[in-house]
């Protein structure tokens, strides 16, 4: 299932990465950990050498992003426990200095793997030279968040991926981090779809809820229901609200002012979208504030029942 916990994150964190091929060549006598190490090890010179524009500053490296325009949005930590940890505040993007690498030089860290070791291997001044694949043990990717928690596939109403978001659970509360298929870059697609396309795309009616956990427990109930990357925090006029055209629509707010502020911003631009119509679903009074479309199934509430009502 889509929200189930995943132990495997390539594009993330290069510990967990797949073992690959007999014939690639490989330093099979270098662990990932022994080649970030050589990366951590001349920090500032991998970065001027990726980003020629960047700046050291205040203990930190800024650049604009990941193709190295002159800007202070992506910053990289230089000491310290997460030296080589990169985050940019533009796109929400970040890492580790391997797939920071990857990024700078648009390779996809999946199927473009070998090319990147490759790649960083050259830098170092290694040979290339035939040997075994890298093994690594298969764990879940942990980086400054922690390990990701949970996975939610976006697709498209042919069943493309288009995009996934990832869940981290660390001491400060949930963060998610999206990452578009397409531009193979840790971001939200411009515009941003809607989840469970596949299945709107037959039903005349659908459920808008905040969050894929939300929309997840509904599916299980076997009711149609949606949500816009990044529940009630998902910028309405950056959303694709086409394939709700010619449905009806019941928006599910959480129950809080944020929910409804949303579901009011959302139902008009569901209803610019082409919907038959639009309706808001009014929490009950005695519930308590958050309460959701998932606390719901949880409580063992009839909910086909109550979205009828």
């Amino acid at each position: 299932m889509s929200g189930d916990v995943i132990a495997l994150n390539d594009w993330r964190d290069f510990n967990s990465a797949a073992p690959q091929r007999q014939d690639d060549d490989r330093h099979s006598d270098m662990s990932i950990d022994d080649l970030k190490s050589r990366l951590l090890g001349n920090l500032r010179g991998v970065l001027s050498y990726l980003f020629p524009a960047g700046v050291f500053r205040h203990g930190k490296f800024l650049v604009g992003d990941v193709q190295g325009n002159k800007g202070e949005s992506l910053t990289v930590e230089l000491t310290g426990g997460k030296a080589g940890m990169w985050h940019d505040f533009a796109t929400k993007e970040g890492g580790d200095i391997i797939s920071l690498w990857a990024a700078a030089t648009g390779r996809n860290t999946q199927s473009d793997f070998p090319s990147l070791l490759d790649d960083i291997w050259q830098w170092l001044g290694e040979p290339r030279r035939e040997s075994h694949p890298i093994q690594s043990e298969v764990t879940a990717p942990i980086d400054e968040l922690g390990p990701v928690t949970a996975k939610w596939d976006y697709l498209g109403g042919d069943g493309a991926l288009l995009a996934c978001v990832y869940r981290y659970d660390p001491p400060g509360g949930k963060q998610f981090r999206p990452w578009d298929v397409l531009a193979r870059k840790m971001k939200a697609p411009n515009p941003r779809p809607l989840y469970n396309q596949p299945a709107i795309r037959s039903a005349e009616e659908v459920v808008l809820v905040e969050g894929e956990k939300a929309a997840e427990a509904l599916i299980e109930q076997g009711i149609c229901a949606t949500t816009a990357m990044n529940g009630a925090s998902a910028p309405v006029e950056k959303t694709d609200w086409s394939p709700l055209a010619a449905k009806r629509v019941l928006i599910w707010p959480d129950k809080d002012a944020a929910g409804w502020q949303y579901a009011e911003a959302a139902a008009q631009a569901v209803l610019n979208a082409g919907a038959t119509s639009v309706a808001i679903l009014m929490p009950p009074d005695d519930k308590p504030d958050k309460w959701d479309a998932a606390d719901a199934v949880v409580d063992g509430m009839d909910v086909a029942a109550f979205i009828a009502s």
